[in-house]
């Protein structure tokens, strides 16, 4: 008996194994949560390791079928990355030059000379993970999941709130679990959670906020009870975190979502006269209590805020100096973390170049997510965090870390869908309609072949 082989094309509409999309989601999820914890690593971060099994899942899931489209201004500026790091791999700074520079380590300290934590190169390729590989990740998610985004940002959510619940337990209840499992110490009673910096702490914490303030109001109180488990941790692991610009872009962001989400607005005014007479109570019943609010966040009467200031000082001026030194293209992507402002860190490492895409990829970010909330409101919690983002960029360092990029990568995942079918795709966690199938394979994915 012989048997024949087939030499026929494969077949691109069957449906995609569902076990192993099933696989893929789950470490999507996981992924998204373990992003927010940058300084605990075990060889790798966990994040790292899940993203790239959730890619490799996806990519053999989907053999044979068309990968998804991710918008334009997401490759622009993965181009322009791979242009900067390789014109500095070709044609590096002047050694003599890099030689005078000052760098600020640990404890603010000031180290004189070429310190290189990273290579050009390295530091290239990490920055490709948040502005391609994530997107990519999130858009085969969305894909085979149309509530893929929405359970993705929760997960990130959840894992910022873990990390500061950590951070505040280590501050004000005396444990160790930070040093324990990262290896990093508290600095001036700041503790970082599960991330490298308290900074970095508070920026999780804030780009959760908005995910959970949407789904605080959601329908079912189930919901709205896990939503404000999330909520509490995210608010007191700010609050450890010492941060003066995290407290400040977090205020922010908590009165811009009262303001813009329409589930708010109609709350917007209750809040606001609750918020500042519980405040003014605070002060002139109990002044002491106030003041020491205040110097937690270092905005009063904290000796280790005028040590960040002259660090920031420092540090800042030699980002100036990079940036006159090598206009276009900066001095290397190897000082990308050091300037404690990530649009100097991009002037200083990629010049006028990778500033441009760096700020085209945020504006087109925040376009694309404000203009998807007039298709349907489940995407103002994207475009309001994406926002506190690009606000967070001004005060905080993290130009190459993947934890501040979560809600830009979800919207470049949320671009490729047509606008005006968006409102179809989505079903919020604690709605009671039926949502779609999330094995089946969607509609405009099988039309697009």
């Amino acid at each position: 008996m012989s048997s024949a082989v087939s030499t026929s094309a494969p077949d691109v509409s069957a449906p995609p194994n569902t076990g192993i999309v099933r696989l893929a989601l789950a470490m999507t999820y996981i992924a998204s949560m373990t992003t927010a914890w940058n300084g605990w690593k075990l060889g790798l971060r966990p994040g790292d390791a899940f993203s790239l099994l959730a890619l490799m899942l996806f990519a053999a899931s989907d053999l044979g079928h068309q990968w998804p489209r991710l918008p334009r201004w997401i490759w622009q500026f993965g181009g322009i990355i791979v242009l900067v790091t390789a014109l500095h791999e070709f044609f590096p700074t002047d050694p003599n030059y890099l030689t005078r520079r000052v760098v600020v380590g640990l404890n603010n300290t000031v180290v004189h000379g070429n310190v290189e934590f990273l290579s050009n190169l390295a530091v290239g390729l990490k920055f490709l993970v948040p502005i391609v590989g994530m997107p990519l990740m999130y858009a085969f998610a969305y894909m085979h999941d149309r509530r893929a985004l929405w359970r993705s940002a929760y997960f990130y959510a959840i894992g910022a709130a873990v990390s500061g619940l950590i951070g505040f337990s280590d501050r004000f209840l005396g444990s160790t679990f930070s040093l324990s499992l990262t290896g990093i110490p508290a600095v001036a009673g700041r503790t970082p959670g599960l991330t490298l910096h308290p900074n970095f702490l508070a920026t999780t914490c804030v780009l959760g906020l908005p995910f959970m303030l949407w789904q605080s109001v959601a329908p079912r109180l189930r919901d709205r009870v896990l939503a404000f488990c999330v909520l509490l941790p995210l608010v007191v692991g700010l609050f450890a975190s010492g941060s003066r610009g995290g407290t400040a872009v977090g205020a922010g962001t908590i009165l811009l979502s009262f303001a813009v989400m329409p589930r708010y607005r109609r709350m917007l005014p209750t809040v606001a006269i609750l918020t500042i007479g519980a405040g003014a109570l605070v002060f002139v019943l109990h002044p002491s209590v106030g003041h020491s609010l205040l110097k937690a966040v270092r905005l009063a009467g904290n000796g280790s805020s005028s040590g960040s200031d002259t660090a920031r000082g420092i540090v800042g001026h030699q980002g100036v100096l990079d940036f006159k030194h090598s206009p276009l293209d900066g001095v290397g992507m190897q000082v990308a973390a050091e300037a404690h402002n990530v649009y100097l860190q991009a002037l200083a490492s990629g010049g006028l170049l990778l500033f441009t895409g760096y700020v085209i990829y945020v504006l087109s970010a925040l376009a694309t997510g404000f203009t998807r909330t007039r298709q349907t409101e489940w995407a103002y919690p994207y475009a309001i965090a994406a926002l506190s983002g690009a606000l967070l960029a001004y005060v905080e360092s993290a130009l190459t870390d993947r934890l501040a990029y979560v809600p830009l990568a979800l919207i470049g995942a949320m671009a490729m869908r047509p606008p005006a079918d968006l409102a179809h795709d989505e079903r919020p966690l604690g709605s009671d309609e039926a949502g779609p199938d999330p094995d089946a394979e969607p509609e405009w994915r099988a039309a697009r072949r």
